[in-house]
């Protein structure tokens, strides 16, 4: 409110009146744990006022309309009012609930509130280390074994995977310690690597001894390797075997895990041991969701392993109460077993490397360190900023334990006679070899799922390796003790199905995943669902979080390989396929909003794309003439096909013909086929067993963290400059130019420019600059090389074949009358086919069409 002009006069003002702007629907997701809409928080708080539906958006103001804009905000503020009642609850006084983002927010919450001091604070750790240390750093394992073929399998995952590792390790003690010493160690790491067995890790006592990272030759080895194995400038990782001409740093858990799968131990040359020390001051203790029962010390408790302590008594309560069928105390257990889920997983690793990427309008020179500790000079637009508790040692070890677990499921399970069909960051289908027997299998499965219990940290001991409810058999809607056989059908990395067998052979679906889906809009809803395929017999929660279109779409992908034709899906039974393919975004940057700019112009506020508001991205086919896809985008729509009308180019701003657009069945034509480009017999069409790649590495070039949003990327079309690239570093740089030069040589400038997506200018600055090039453009050059390697060898294949068929007709037909029915030189046929002259991409062209006229003859 505006002072008055006589208040003015006299020197009177009327006080700001300041808020703090909360988002609910990001408020419930930290609380509550996954995505809501308005109309289901509003149900599952019980707010008192229901979201309305309305027919149509945009039109002329009504009453009815009026009204449901009114319910909207007034559903939205009961729903506010019942989160932060939940929130104060918590007792999380030094974070107001505006600053409550994400369950990450909440982690942060809880260590502020203890009185838990950022590890970045501490002045020793030098940039050199830092780089060392997130050289070491990489995500969670996510591979298939095991692909488009049907395998009998026992589905397990790890009981709280991170913060198990987290307990084992003693971790905690490093995010309350006053300070951190770190010595040389190279003696007894290597001493530690010939002795270690898979069976000394079955003693909890050995995992606090991986708290090193360990610089290694790697020659054969096997160790996570992020590369873009699909050459499509996806970065992604495998654990394949890797030899290098440079030493490479790793954790020690990577290096037990690589002499656990190929019975060989790692040369070491550098080892760092790091161990916590003292205790930091004045630290708090807090209670846990605002529950003094859940009260944890700082000093006396391990925070990871009290949770999972307080989470598993608390589930106990909450099976008793749904057994004596005590509605309301189910739901209040239920929110207090979450809560604790949440803190848990929020508090043990995504917090330690949150890097929040500032996008910049111009590039900004920066000081790059990396594994060999020394600092380079690279130009980015991203600027990555480490968050409040970066802390990246502890997200190395706790990754780097989380693989070590995967690779002793899969070591014992190999020792067993059995094998694996695929794993997933904390779980692992163990799967039965076709000769061996049910009853057999079982009993070995159940030997290696058994044989982590042991390894249990926490209070209430069991099993650590836990048999998923898939495995057991469903009884009107509700899950037995009974063990049914389970059966997965996967694609690739997180592309997978599991299902049983009913009596006359048909599936009934379990779990199936989302990924590579999820950024479409739903093409039906549940009401529209084709009757031909069974309801889900368990919920759609159950059956991992999905839309009911996505069961639908793997019902159909499973039923194909059971009629072994798993190539040729049919989804013709699954409706609103062909409507255009949409995808919906926010314009949550300024590059996104960039696109609207044209389309803006003239157009009255509420008409615009405006910041933070929906953007739709479709998906279009080459366009023929131009040879070069468009980058179809429509404001929001819920109508698809209304989006489609207006949608454009946002590249050209030119609109977009409809026939241009890709349907969703189209975009969804090779999702079954999706290659598993990380392991060898993973591409399109194979089927059965992948095995682990060799990489041979030359250089090392250096990503950001946030690099990986590979499907935002994918289906937006963003540019390279949407990942963070800082190149490689300096003692690389005579290697990868002299790989360069010979390329341009093999290939020619523009061909390379070409395939790496620089200018032509830029390939010969490299050229002439040697050394002083830009690290990230010589990267890039480095990156097309095998691309073009691959194409080149594509193009000789393509051409021999070409020649063999054109021998074939030739003793068929002739050669004078194949010559002439081609339009080419006798003579000069007779020396291509003979090997004593190459033909010309002309010469090429007329003969592939002299095949194709003999053919149709």
């Amino acid at each position: 409110q505006l002072s008055s002009r006589g208040m003015r006069r006299r020197g009177q003002k009327i006080p700001a009146r300041r808020g703090h702007f909360v988002d609910v629907r990001t408020l419930a997701g930290a609380l509550l744990s996954g995505s809501w809409s308005l109309e289901k928080l509003a149900k599952h708080l019980g707010a008192e006022h229901k979201k309305l539906e309305a027919e149509e958006h945009g039109g002329r103001l009504n009453q009815e309309y009026i009204q449901y804009a009114v319910r909207d905000v007034q559903a939205t503020w009961e729903c506010f009012e019942r989160l932060n009642k939940q929130y104060e609850g918590y007792g999380l006084t030094e974070t107001p609930v505006d600053k409550i983002y994400s369950e990450a927010s909440l982690g942060k919450a809880y260590l502020k509130q203890m009185g838990v001091k950022p590890w970045r604070d501490q002045p020793d750790f030098l940039p050199e280390l830092l780089g060392i240390i997130m050289s070491t750093y990489y995500g969670g394992r996510s591979e298939v074994h095991i692909r488009r073929e049907i395998a009998r399998i026992l589905y397990c995952d790890f009981l709280s995977m991170y913060p198990t590792v987290c307990a084992l390790m003693g971790l905690w003690h490093f995010v309350t310690a006053k300070r951190m010493e770190r010595r040389g160690a190279a003696t007894e790491v290597r001493e530690f690597l010939e002795q270690v067995t898979v069976n000394d890790l079955q003693k909890p006592e050995t995992w606090p001894i991986l708290r090193s990272i360990v610089q290694v030759q790697p020659d054969g080895d096997v160790f996570p390797v992020r590369s873009e194995y699909g050459g499509d400038s996806q970065y992604t990782i495998g654990t394949n075997h890797l030899t290098a001409d440079h030493p490479i740093w790793f954790t020690l858990a990577d290096c037990v895990a690589s002499k656990l799968l190929t019975d060989k131990v790692p040369e070491v040359l550098q080892a760092i041991r790091f161990d916590p020390v003292g205790k930091q001051a004045d630290l708090q203790s807090i209670d846990i969701a605002g529950k003094a029962d859940y009260r944890i010390d700082p000093y006396e408790d391990d925070f990871y392993k009290q949770l999972i302590d307080l989470r598993s008594a608390v589930n106990d309560d909450l099976k008793r109460s749904k057994n004596a069928d005590d509605a309301a105390r189910v739901s209040e257990l239920d929110a207090e077993q979450l809560a604790l889920k949440i803190c848990a997983n929020a508090t043990s690793y995504g917090i330690f490397v949150e890097l929040n990427v500032d996008e910049q309008d111009k590039f900004q020179e920066v000081t790059c360190y990396g594994a060999s500790g020394a600092g380079f000079a690279a130009r980015v637009r991203n600027i990555e900023e480490p968050g409040r508790y970066f802390h990246p040692l502890l997200a190395t070890f706790i990754t780097g334990g989380a693989r070590l677990m995967l690779a002793m499921a899969e070591r014992l399970a190999t020792d067993a006679g059995i094998t694996w069909a695929f794993c997933d960051t904390d779980s692992m289908t163990l799967a039965k070899p076709e000769e061996m027997g049910e009853a057999d299998f079982l009993e070995k499965s159940k030997r290696v799922q058994n044989w982590f219990t042991a390894l249990n940290p926490y209070e209430k001991k069991g099993p650590l390796f836990k048999i998923e409810d898939a495995n057991y058999q469903i009884e009107r809607g509700k899950k037995t003790d009974q063990l049914e056989p389970l059966y997965c059908f996967a694609v690739s990395a997180k592309r997978y199905a599991l299902f049983n067998l009913n009596k006359r052979g048909q599936q009934i679906m379990r779990k199936v995943s989302a990924h590579g889906l999820g950024h479409l809009l739903l093409p039906y809803d549940k009401g529209e669902a084709p009757k031909k395929i069974p309801k889900p017999t368990v919920s759609l929660s159950d059956l991992g979080g999905v839309e009911r279109w996505q069961h639908d779409l793997w019902y159909c992908i499973v039923q194909a390989a059971l009629k072994d034709t798993p190539e040729q899906v049919k989804l013709d039974d699954l409706p609103g396929l062909r409507r255009p393919a949409v995808s919906r975004y926010a314009a949550t940057t300024p590059n996104l909003l960039r696109w609207f700019k044209k389309y803006n112009v003239e157009k009255p506020y509420r008409d615009q794309v405006r910041p933070f508001g929906f953007l739709l991205a479709l998906q279009s086919h080459f366009v023929a003439s131009s040879k070069k896809a468009t980058r179809p985008v429509s404001p929001y729509d819920k109508d698809l096909e209304k989006a489609a009308e207006v949608c454009f180019d946002r590249d050209t701003d030119s609109p977009m013909v409809r026939d241009y657009l890709k349907s969703y069945q189209e975009t969804l034509a090779q999702y079954h086929l999706h290659p598993e480009a990380k392991f060898l017999d993973g591409d399109y069409t194979d089927i059965g067993v992948t095995s682990r790649r060799h990489i041979y590495t030359t250089a090392i070039e250096y990503i950001g963290k946030e690099a990986n949003r590979w499907e935002e990327q994918f289906y937006l079309g963003l540019e390279s400059e949407a990942q963070t690239e800082y190149g490689v570093a300096p003692e690389d740089y005579e290697q990868i130019l002299d790989l360069v030069t010979r390329a341009c040589k093999k290939f020619g400038q523009r061909a390379l420019a070409k395939a790496a997506r620089v200018s032509l200018r830029e390939v010969s600055a490299v050229l002439h600059s040697g050394r002083n090039t830009v690290p990230i453009t010589l990267a890039k050059l480095y990156r097309a090389i095998p691309r073009l390697e691959a194409a080149f060898l594509e193009k000789i294949e393509h051409t021999q074949d070409v020649l063999n068929e054109v021998k074939v007709c030739c003793h068929r037909s002739g050669l004078r009358r194949f010559a002439a029915h081609a339009g080419v030189d006798q003579a000069n046929l007779a020396r291509i086919l003979s090997g004593r002259r190459k033909p010309s991409e002309a010469i090429l062209a007329k003969l592939e069409l002299a095949l194709k006229r003999f053919q149709d003859i």
